[in-house]
């Protein structure tokens, strides 16, 4: 969960930060919500004509966020054009690109990015950018969806993509999300109540427990951080699942918000917000909210009702799944490389057998 400790990482020869690069709003933006009116994406351009790699970051994350900083230097640094994306999970692209009130489907985001990524593509190149093939990759979701964008791209061929790279990425995302809101039932968090004491409990701990110095704390290395914090296991499990709690909070005020007199009502009974409204009954209240109620008991109504009548439960699940994807992967495995670690907690043993049956190209690190 935390990652590679800072003295195992790679050391650039020339890191850089990215051209900043932005597509606006293609919907009314509510006051609320208007400070994520711009969705920007990060570039980088090397001086000759060499390969591009497209990077889509992981659940939450922005283009700019630390691990989808460092890959885009990893590729840049060995002679990559980079052109890096903020996740649709992310405020900035449900505000202002996903084309549903309820954001979050997968078919349709993926459909979304595509274009976004084909024009980001066509206006590098109208700026000099010389690209000689082009790949995709990214990280958990970002992953998931290379694949779909790679699979678009091999009917559609508007960007020209050779290979897709996925890290760490779920097999399942339905799946992945429910084994990590277990981390939250399996400690005794069931509701906003519950996870407002553990937090009370943590930083009531770092404040005030004087052995602790938070100066000390290496957060790259998870074994220093457990010791110098004193956490249990159990508490890394609840902080895990609280982040991903976060993003599908996300997904449903935006949803109530952009959906006004049609809202769901999960989140309050408001049908309309203005700029300087309190909303921290609805922030208590969206993190009781799991992935797997938000798609099933809000998204899946949402799309049945307003965009496709005939959508099934089942396929909309299977929709989350890579094996939708099984022609596309059978034909193309040569050009998709999966790589992944035994115990990644998004995976299951069965996903793992999976991976291992169906991927040529593939590296599970013990």
């Amino acid at each position: 969960v935390m990652g590679t400790p800072s003295s195992q990482w790679y050391k650039f020869k020339k890191g850089k930060a990215p051209k900043v690069k932005k597509f606006k709003a293609i919907k009314k933006v509510p006051e609320i919500l208007r400070q994520w009116s711009d969705y920007e994406y990060g570039v980088w351009t090397q001086k000759n004509a060499a390969p591009l790699m497209i990077l889509v970051s992981g659940t939450g994350s922005l283009y700019n966020s630390g691990l989808t900083m460092y890959m885009a230097n990893v590729f840049y640094d060995r002679g990559y054009n980079v052109i890096a994306l903020s996740s649709p999970t992310t405020m900035p692209y449900i505000v202002s690109q996903s084309k549903n009130n309820y954001a979050g489907y997968i078919k349709d985001e993926s459909t979304h990015m595509y274009e976004l990524i084909a024009t980001a593509v066509s206006r590098e190149k109208a700026e000099g950018m010389k690209v000689t093939k082009t790949h995709i990759g990214g990280y958990s979701l970002g992953g998931f969806q290379s694949l779909l964008i790679h699979e678009l791209d091999s009917e559609d061929k508007k960007i020209g993509i050779e290979k897709s790279l996925m890290l760490n990425a779920p097999v399942s995302i339905l799946t992945a999300t429910q084994k990590l809101d277990s981390y939250l039932v399996e400690n005794g968090i069931y509701n906003a109540e519950g996870l407002e004491k553990f937090l009370d409990n943590i930083f009531g701990k770092l404040v005030y427990d004087e052995k602790i110095e938070l100066s000390d704390v290496d957060f790259t290395d998870v074994r220093s951080a457990v010791s110098k914090l004193q956490l249990k296991d159990s508490d890394f499990e609840v902080l895990t699942g609280l982040l991903f709690r976060f993003y599908s909070a996300n997904m449903t005020f935006a949803g109530e918000v952009f959906s006004g007199k049609d809202a769901v009502g999960r989140l309050s009974d408001k049908k309309t917000y203005k700029k300087f409204d309190s909303v921290t009954k609805e922030f208590r209240e969206g993190l009781s909210v799991s992935f797997d109620e938000y798609s099933k008991e809000i998204l899946y109504p949402y799309l049945k009702k307003n965009k496709y009548p005939d959508l099934t439960m089942e396929q909309f699940i299977k929709e989350f799944d890579l094996r939708n994807s099984q022609e596309f992967i059978e034909k193309n495995n040569k050009n998709i490389i999966f790589i992944t670690s035994k115990d990644d907690i998004l995976i299951t043993e069965s996903d793992l057998d999976y991976i291992n049956k169906t991927f040529g190209n593939k590296v599970i690190i013990p």
